[in-house]
C-alpha cells in the first residue's frame, strides 16, 4: 500500500506532473474558437506547446470547425458541452475552478478529494482504462491529461471514432503552461471570463511572491522530496516545482538537472540543503522520519530543524491551486519574509 501511494504521488506529479494578465475579450465566431492572443502573455518557455494554440485548422463538410488542442491534435468543436469526463485531478480542479463541476459525470479516482466534486463519480482508473464504461456514458467531452497518442496507441481512439470529442492537455511543466491549459479549456467551454480570473489570480500570486523575494539577501539551498525513502524522487529544472523554489528566492539543489528525477540519499547529503521540503503524504507516514535517516543528521536542514511538509496536491497538480503551493514553499523557506 505504501509503495502504491508513493507511485501514485509520483504519477500525479508526472501527469498531473501549472505572466501577465490575459485579455478578457475572447470571441467565438462562426462556430470556431478564437482564444486569447498569445502575445498578451509573457514569453512562454514551452513554446512548442504554445505554437498554433487554438488556431482554426479546418471546417468540416457539416460546417463544424476544428482546432488544434494543447497537445497538437486536430479536434472538432462541439458548441453545447453538457457532460464531461475528466481523466486527471488537475483537469478536474480546473473545471471546478471554471464553475463547471456540475457537468462532470465521471472522473479519475484521484479527483475524489477535489472540493466541489461528487466523489461517487470518481471511479476511473487510468492505469486500467475501461473504454466500454466510458462508451456507455456517452459524454459530450473527454479531457485527457498528459497523453499525445494516435491510432492504435491511443486508448481513446474508439471513443473518437464513435463521435465523442476528446481533447488532450499536456502535462505542463511551467506556470506559464498551466495558464495556457486553463485558457484553452475555458475558451472551449465558453467560460472565458472565469478562466481569465483564474489566470489573473496566478499572475497576482507570482508578482506578489517575486516582489517579496527581492528582500532575500542569501539564497537558501532547498531539497524537495516527492517520493520518500527508499524510493526517493525529486525534481530538477523545467518543472513548476523548481519554479516555485526559485520564485521564492531559493535554489533547488537539483536545479542543474532536468525534469522529474529518481535521486539518491548520497547526493542529498553531499548537497547539504538548508531546507528540506516534502510533499509525501499517505496513511501512516510521518515526514519526521527524514530527520532520523542514517547519515542525514549532519545536513544543515536537519540540524536546524528546517524540514517541512507541504501540500501534495497543491505542489504536484498543474492547476490554479499551485497558488497555494507557491505560498507554502515560500513561507517554509523564508518564514521571516512570507509568514504573513
Amino acid at each position: 500500500m505504501k509503495l502504491r501511494k508513493i507511485l501514485s504521488v509520483i504519477a500525479a506529479a508526472a501527469l498531473a506532473l501549472s505572466l501577465t494578465a490575459c485579455r478578457t475579450d475572447y470571441t467565438r465566431e462562426g462556430g470556431t474558437i478564437t482564444t486569447a492572443d498569445l502575445s498578451m502573455l509573457e514569453t512562454v518557455t514551452e513554446t512548442a506547446e504554445a505554437e498554433d494554440f487554438g488556431d482554426v485548422e479546418d471546417v468540416s463538410d457539416d460546417g463544424v470547425g476544428t482546432i488544434i488542442d494543447r497537445e497538437g491534435n486536430l479536434i472538432r468543436i462541439r458548441e453545447n458541452v453538457q457532460t464531461i469526463v475528466s481523466t486527471a485531478p488537475s483537469i478536474t480542479e480546473i473545471l471546478e475552478g471554471l464553475g463547471l463541476s456540475g457537468r462532470i459525470i465521471a472522473a479519475d479516482i484521484y479527483s475524489a478529494d477535489v472540493d466541489g466534486i461528487d466523489p461517487s463519480v470518481c471511479t476511473l482508473d487510468f492505469y486500467n482504462l475501461n473504454i466500454e464504461e466510458l462508451t456507455a456514458l456517452a459524454p459530450d467531452l473527454i479531457v485527457v491529461s498528459g497523453m499525445s497518442m494516435s491510432g492504435a496507441d491511443d486508448p481513446y481512439a474508439a471513443l473518437k471514432e464513435a463521435g465523442v470529442n476528446v481533447i488532450y492537455i499536456p502535462t505542463s511543466n511551467s506556470i506559464a503552461g498551466i495558464k495556457l491549459d486553463i485558457e484553452f479549456i475555458a475558451s472551449y467551454l465558453h467560460a472565458e471570463q472565469q478562466g481569465a480570473e483564474l489566470i489573473a489570480d496566478i499572475t497576482d500570486a507570482v508578482n506578489d511572491i517575486s516582489e517579496k523575494a527581492a528582500a532575500v539577501t542569501e539564497k537558501k539551498k532547498v531539497y524537495f522530496e516527492i517520493g520518500a525513502a527508499p524510493y526517493l524522487y525529486t525534481c530538477g529544472n523545467n518543472t513548476f516545482i523548481n519554479e516555485m523554489i526559485t520564485l521564492a528566492g531559493a535554489e533547488n539543489i537539483y536545479g542543474s538537472e532536468d525534469g522529474w528525477i529518481s535521486n539518491s540519499e548520497e547526493s542529498v547529503i553531499a548537497a547539504d540543503p538548508d531546507v528540506i521540503l516534502t510533499s509525501v503524504q499517505y496513511d501512516g507516514y510521518d515526514y519526521n522520519e527524514i530527520k532520523s535517516r542514517a547519515g542525514w543528521e549532519n545536513i544543515t536542514a536537519v540540524k536546524n530543524g528546517a524540514v517541512y511538509s507541504v501540500g501534495a496536491n497543491e505542489t504536484s497538480r498543474p492547476s490554479q491551486h499551485i497558488i497555494e503551493g507557491m505560498y507554502q514553499v515560500a513561507e517554509a523557506v523564508y518564514p521571516e519574509i512570507f509568514a504573513e
